[in-house]
């Protein structure tokens, strides 16, 4: 059931969801991050050959009106083509909402930032520092926040799953940014999963500061459905960081009826934890209520993209 494409309930509900999370990359990269998906998860049920076109008619499928579409370079080399790609190809798919990247090594940040939004009209960028293997708030990338903080722009950046990745972010450093350039809309990519208590924390003090809980949401329920009835954790769930989920597992309610306006609900299609219907029962089984899940399907989209000088960019919800 879980990669069974279909229709979302959340049409039947009267809401619509824009997915802020989707990965539509040239051929080679597809390939490549399906493949490294199944170096953890065998069976994952996705083909390297996976097209955009097949991305494109499972998100319509699910009558996903409105996309994010996310890429990043791996290495320099490949910053401006990747960007083009996203340019070229979102000119062709309504849904598309382009955002675009760099690489710590790319030699004038400031200038590719400024073409990506200046000239390809993209909304904003993002950064996934533990795939791109580079500290994403290191000094370094400050020219990108400078023209992303004059611009009103957002910046998505892929934050928690340490544990996973065997890797970890500089929270300090983040913070720095955040506060530093107040003007840019800094968007953290699984709500700094499992720290919940200090996601809290940074949308009560920056009004700069949205999350977005693409896969927190499935591993929370992971969390609940297997977890939390049994000392013994299954392989696929050890990446959880379950002592420290347990710490956060409170703050994790908080923050849904704290923030319900400053959070988004996204699903890294097609390499996350299945199809958008699946992924939307995740979300309904916390039973969080429907203002909150509205604001997470769309709400807080819109908001976003209002503050960031885009009030119409959705026009067919209003």
């Amino acid at each position: 059931m879980r990669w069974e494409s279909g229709r979302t309930r959340s049409i039947d509900d009267g809401i619509t969801w824009v997915d802020p999370h989707v990965h539509i990359m040239p051929p080679r990269r597809m390939a490549g991050l399906v493949r490294w998906v199944k170096k953890f998860t065998p069976g994952f049920p996705i083909g390297e050959d996976i097209t955009a076109e097949d991305i494109l008619r499972n998100l319509r499928d699910s009558e996903i009106p409105y996309f994010f579409n996310l890429v990043f370079p791996l290495w320099e080399e490949e910053t401006a083509d990747l960007n083009r790609f996203n340019r070229d190809i979102c000119a062709g798919i309504p849904e598309a909402i382009p955002f675009g990247s760099v690489h710590i090594e790319t030699p004038d940040k400031e200038a590719e930032t400024r073409r990506c939004i200046e000239e390809y009209g993209f909304v904003g960028m993002k950064l996934h520092p533990f795939a791109q293997r580079f500290p994403a708030f290191g000094p370094e990338m400050r020219p990108m926040f400078e023209v992303l903080n004059e611009h009103r722009r957002p910046l998505l950046v892929h934050t928690g799953f340490d544990v996973f990745y065997g890797m970890y972010m500089d929270l300090e450093e983040m913070e720095a940014v955040i506060r530093d350039y107040p003007d840019m809309q800094l968007v953290a990519v699984h709500a700094l999963f499992p720290r919940f208590e200090l996601a809290h924390r940074l949308l009560s003090e920056y009004p700069n500061f949205w999350l977005d809980m693409t896969n927190s949401i499935s591993c929370m329920r992971l969390y609940e459905d297997i977890v939390s009835v049994s000392d013994d954790v299954p392989p696929m769930a050890t990446s959880l960081e379950v002592d420290d989920v347990k710490e956060n597992y409170g703050d994790f309610f908080r923050l849904f009826e704290d923030f319900p306006r400053r959070i988004m609900y996204g699903t890294d299609f097609p390499v996350g934890f299945g199809y958008h219907p699946a992924l939307l029962d995740d979300l309904k089984f916390f039973a969080l209520g429907r203002e909150a899940e509205e604001a997470m399907l769309n709400g807080t989209v819109q908001e976003l993209l209002a503050r960031c000088g885009f009030p119409d960019l959705l026009s067919s919800l209003s």
